[in-house]
């Protein structure tokens, strides 16, 4: 498993799912079509695919929107930085 996912996977994915997971998310989901694809979302954190990660996200959340977007987004470019280094 990528380093990051477990770290991501310990409270930024556990919020996105218990806030798509909540009774008004899942109105939204039926009466729009779509839904937050989680499987998806941990195979591209797994596969370092950070642009594609963020664009995913972007969808259904806005760094601005609130703290926890913020932080979610300041982590994902962070780890985009750090690989960046190491390259």
């Amino acid at each position: 498993m990528h380093p990051f996912l477990t770290i991501f996977l310990g409270n930024e994915v556990a919020f996105i799912a218990e806030l798509l997971g909540s009774s008004q998310c899942f109105r939204l989901e039926q009466e729009s079509g779509f839904f937050f694809n989680m499987r998806h979302f941990e195979d591209q954190v797994q596969a370092g695919e950070w642009d594609e990660v963020e664009r995913y996200l972007s969808g259904f959340t806005k760094v601005e929107d609130n703290r926890y977007s913020m932080k979610i987004f300041f982590e994902i470019r962070k780890q985009k930085y750090l690989e960046a280094l190491d390259k």
